[in-house]
């Protein structure tokens, strides 16, 4: 057996090797992103002709949860969310068979997003150098460095953010155009029709065939102005005759700013590496390291640096560095409990191989069944419980060495002494099993975030039964056959005997305890009141997210100013290690942001390196009064990963959400801004913003059909001005060795740098006349929407909040009651929702109210299995709500909220304090077997588990106490389900050592007297 075991030992060992390590689990939902561009067209357009014709094609999707849209400025983005249990590649392939029905105009295509997870940003970096500008670094991006990073498998894609694109620009002069007689259109035919190579087969010289090639592409600027694009009289007229051809760089919509402790850059560019979903990040991770190593030291040119600013790597070690200390912390409680009561290290030490074993069955389980190891899966092992099912099978073969210190042992009485143990501890453990099975019912976020630790708990939880069941009685019998002196714990002995005296007492009149039950019974009710309710604790980063707004309309230049005031303004606090902010939208087009919005990554040093009792929450505080000195800046805060789940959740970056659904812009815009000044006077609400930019101004121009027709033109014409000269569209390209640059059409800006200058712009008729574009459109200035949101093919607006020093379910029944009684608006037309954080919470705890009794209705059924008879698994099941008490207690004082985890740490709790419940009745059963009578079996049945459950008790207690009382990053989510569950056993305990024997006397003295009849008949 003793082999068996270390074999699985070294299996477990390399199972643990091949696991994917994470920080977190990742939460987010299975969600498709659908992007459409369609440059030029402002977001009424794209949510009318791109938008709505998409949605209405994924309108019914199988296994679609929700489905949600924005609608910008020459963008269509559509997130689809699944439910759960829908396969991610199956979900992406049922999208594309819709979307391929679909037909826009514009030419606009329709794609998928990478297939990456809200979580996926693993790695960031940025480029340096002091002798290269940022055109070219920005083709080393986009050539060199993308194109070697994409090579690691496992890695879904890597966007770029600044820098300066560059294109081949050719920019018309309209007067040159009206001087040689050409159209627009002219010129752009000419253009892709002098950019072409040929194939001609092959031809036969001999023995050899060779390839015909016609090669005529454009290769730089002087090819493309040697174009002719008419001839007069003989005399060719080429295109830099009609232009200026200069190398261009795409419209900007973004910039990055970066600045640490050593360089500040008011403009720089920045990769961010996308994780492939579902695959191991540390081994990605390990590849892309090494890709970074190479291109900086064998592939760049000298002088270019990539410096990484972002790396999963180091929260997944810092967090794994958490779990590990406090586990380390944990088992060396253990370990010092079971020498001290025990009183010999060799069986402290057997014990303790329960441990190292029971991960290892774990792991190996864990490798089979695909289940990652994270912060919580590992961090919500209590060894404390894992050895109790050993604590009681070495005390049983030791107490059975200290009665007979001169005897040789005989096998078959240790193998009576571990049969009479073997069936509680079978039963307890799987209790403590089936305490966790709630947590296999949960759905969405919660489901992703506790099955993996339901699994781990489980999993090790059967390594430490068949440890404790197969190998601890057969070591422990060839460690104590021999006569041996066997060390006396005086203070456990003297211990012992006040119990024993107190046990006695309480037996004088086990109807007394009735009162101090009650009582406590009544304060676990009242303390469920009065503590605050969350969905979850927040998940540290170890970094700071920042959303923030400002004025709308504002431009780029000036939106890189005001990124220069908030990096400098940040950087200055001596936690933070850097800032990064994205300013706008990225060169490809795929944010829905305008030069108003910043997306801030903030670096922070370990806390161990912070100011004594400084803690995250309060830098947050000194940032956010900062913030509000800052004239114009509107400030909300979170973390990297929830930022993007939150986004996918609600719609939104935040915690919270409330939409206001309805068509009409203006009244829902009205609506919003009052709910904003309702929640400003909500305690604990911040952060607080619109998430839709207001309106923004436009120059529109409106056609007339009319005299459209009047002067023999189409709509079409005016549409291809407006894109083309004014727009500026890529009409061909340029390849240069692996290099691809757009050729860009317009006309010049001194022609179209006003709305009275683009009104009198020419039209050409198909007679060759010009007719001006004032003539046959209305050019005017307006306003127009700068984001369009939808939901479930309905428009609506969003008001974001985050929660701070307040608990959810009070701050969520102030709020609304305001907004229901102070806002007045039509309800048949528009409609108020929350979402985000209070979706989860209500889907939870709906689902725990369900599946709690239904675990406790298990828990019943396993133990009249073990012990057959209904009254004593009612007695045992009685000890439920009353360990609610400590649990309850300690949240309080403590300042904690009832939430997810401090629910499963009830759960976990409950199958513990059943678990010593059963080691005592099940002995005290055994001593009546023999004979003995109910009062003596009670007080002795009490007295001889006294120290197994003692025992049990403080190594569960101590096991979890570091992670109850620790701070670091990854212990915010341990640390409720630890307290709970610290604290809970602590009274649990004292109630099944006094009060349990007392009720287990009260019913069978009562209903018991049959007991050897009843034994008989079994």
């Amino acid at each position: 057996m003793l082999c068996l075991f270390i074999l699985l030992g070294f299996f477990g060992y390399y199972a643990w090797q091949q696991l994917s390590i994470e920080a977190y689990p990742d939460i987010a939902d299975v969600t498709s992103q659908v992007v459409t561009q369609v440059p030029g067209l402002a977001a009424e357009e794209v949510e009318q002709q791109i938008t709505i014709p998409i949605e209405r094609a994924l309108n019914g999707l199988p296994g679609m949860h929700v489905m949600r849209s924005k609608s910008t400025f020459g963008l269509s983005m559509i997130t689809i969310v699944f439910k759960d249990g829908v396969d991610d590649y199956w979900a992406r392939m049922r999208i594309q068979e819709r979307l391929n029905e679909v037909e826009l105009p514009y030419g606009a295509i329709p794609g998928l997003d990478p297939l990456t997870s809200p979580i996926g940003e693993i790695f960031r970096y940025i480029i340096e150098s002091n002798s290269h500008d940022l055109r070219e670094l920005t083709d080393l991006q986009n050539f060199t460095i993308i194109p070697r990073i994409k090579q690691v498998s496992g890695v879904a894609d890597v966007t770029n953010f600044g820098g300066i694109t560059t294109q081949f620009q050719i920019e018309l002069d309209p007067r040159k155009l009206d001087q040689y007689n050409l159209a627009l259109g002219d010129v752009i035919e000419t253009i892709e029709k002098n950019n072409v190579n040929a194939g001609g087969s092959v031809l036969p010289r001999g023995d050899l065939g060779y390839v015909i090639r016609g090669i005529g592409l454009i290769k730089n600027l002087e090819d493309l102005g040697k174009i002719v694009v008419k001839t007069e009289k003989g005399v060719p007229i080429y295109l830099n005759d009609i232009g200026k051809l200069k190398y261009g760089n795409i419209e900007r919509k973004g910039i990055l700013g970066y600045t640490d402790r050593q360089r500040s850059y008011s403009e720089s560019i920045e990769g961010i590496v996308l994780l492939l979903k579902g695959q191991n990040p540390s081994v990605v991770l390990e590849g892309i390291h090494h890709a970074v190593d190479e291109l900086n030291n064998e592939i760049l040119p000298e002088g270019v640096k990539i410096h990484v600013f972002l790396d999963r790597t180091v929260l997944v070690h810092t967090t794994l560095d958490t779990v590990s200390h406090t586990l380390l912390e944990g088992m060396t409680l253990v370990v010092i409990v079971l020498i001290v009561f025990l009183g010999s290290w060799k069986g402290a030490l057997l014990v303790a191989i329960t441990i190292p074993l029971s991960l290892m069955i774990a792991f190996i389980l864990m490798h089979f069944t695909n289940i990652p190891a994270n912060l919580l899966s590992l961090g919500a092992i209590d060894f404390g419980i894992i050895v109790d099912g050993a604590i009681v099978m070495m005390e049983t073969i030791l107490k059975k060495r200290e009665d007979n210190p001169t005897l040789v042992l005989q096998e078959k009485s240790i193998a009576n002494r571990a049969i009479e143990v073997a069936k509680p501890i079978f039963f307890a453990t799987i209790i403590i099993i089936t305490a966790y099975l709630p947590l296999f019912a949960f759905e969405r976020v919660e489901k992703k975030l506790f099955t993996p630790m339901a699994f781990t708990v489980g999993y090790a939880l059967f390594g430490a039964l068949a440890v404790a069941l197969l190998l601890i009685p057969g070591m422990a019998y060839v460690m104590y056959k021999n006569p041996q002196k066997m060390y006396h714990n005086k203070w456990l002995e003297k211990l012992t005997h006040i119990y024993h005296a107190g046990i006695v007492k309480v037996m004088k009149a086990p109807q007394k305890v009735f009162l101090p039950l009650g009582i406590i019974l009544a304060a676990a009710v009242a303390l469920t009141v009065l503590v605050g309710k969350d969905f979850l604790p927040p998940l540290d980063e170890g970094s700071i997210w920042l959303q923030v707004q400002l004025p709308p309309g504002i431009s780029l230049q000036k939106s890189r100013e005001l990124s220069d005031t908030l990096r400098a303004r940040t950087i200055k606090y001596p936690e933070v290690t850097y800032m990064m902010v994205q300013a706008g939208r990225n060169d490809d087009g795929t944010d829905p942001w305008t030069p108003s919005h910043f997306e801030v990554s903030v670096g922070l040093k370990p806390y161990k390196e912070w100011e004594k009792g400084k803690t995250k929450y309060d830098l947050i505080e000194e940032l956010a009064k900062e913030y509000e000195s800052l004239p114009g800046f509107t400030v909300g805060f979170s973390q990297p990963m929830i930022d993007g789940v939150m986004d996918k959740i609600s719609g939104a970056h935040s915690e919270l959400v409330v939409k206001i659904y309805g068509d009409d812009f203006k009244e829902t815009r009205r609506i919003a801004e009052n709910v904003l000044a309702k929640l400003k006077t909500v305690k604990g609400a911040v952060d607080l913003a619109i998430d839709q930019e207001p309106p923004l101004p436009q120059l529109q121009i409106h056609a007339d059909r009319n005299k459209i027709a009047q002067y023999g033109l189409n709509v079409a014409d005016v549409a291809e001005l407006i894109e083309v000269a004014v727009g500026g569209k890529a009409v061909s390209q340029i390849f240069i060795g692996n290099k691809v640059y757009d050729i860009i059409c317009r006309y010049n800006e001194e022609s179209r740098n006003t709305p009275e200058k683009i009104a009198n712009l020419m039209l050409t008729s198909g007679s060759g006349a010009k007719i001006p574009l004032s003539q046959v459109a209305d050019v005017r200035l307006s306003t127009g929407e700068s984001t369009i949101t939808r939901e479930m093919n309905k428009r609506h607006l969003t008001v974001k909040l985050n929660l701070r020093n307040r608990d959810l379910a009070s701050m969520l029944q102030e709020a609304q009651d305001k907004i229901e009684s102070e806002i007045k608006y039509d309800h048949e037309k528009y409609h108020i929702k929350w979402g985000g954080q209070f979706e989860n919470q209500n889907r939870a705890y709906a689902r725990l109210s369900v599946i709690v009794p239904l675990a406790l209705a298990i828990m019943f059924i396993l133990l009249y299995g073990a012990f057959g008879r209904f009254r004593q698994a009612g007695l045992l099941m009685s000890i439920v709500p009353l360990a609610l008490f400590g649990g309850m207690l300690a949240l309080n004082i403590r300042g904690m909220t009832l939430n997810v985890s401090s629910a499963v740490g009830f759960i976990a709790l409950f199958g513990v304090a059943i678990q010593n419940g059963v080691i005592m009745i099940s002995h005290i059963n055994h001593l009546r077997k023999q004979g003995k009578d109910l009062i003596d079996a009670v007080i002795y049945g009490a007295e001889h588990r006294f120290r197994p459950v003692l025992m049990t008790a403080t190594v569960a207690v101590l096991g979890l106490l570091p992670a109850s009382l620790a701070t670091g990053i990854g212990s915010d989510v341990q640390r409720p389900l630890a307290t709970v569950i610290v604290y809970g056993l602590m009274f649990s305990t004292v109630i099944t050592l006094y009060a349990l024997p007392a009720l287990y006397y009260i019913i069978e003295r009562k209903w018991g007297q049959d007991f050897k009849k009843e034994e008989e008949e079994l």
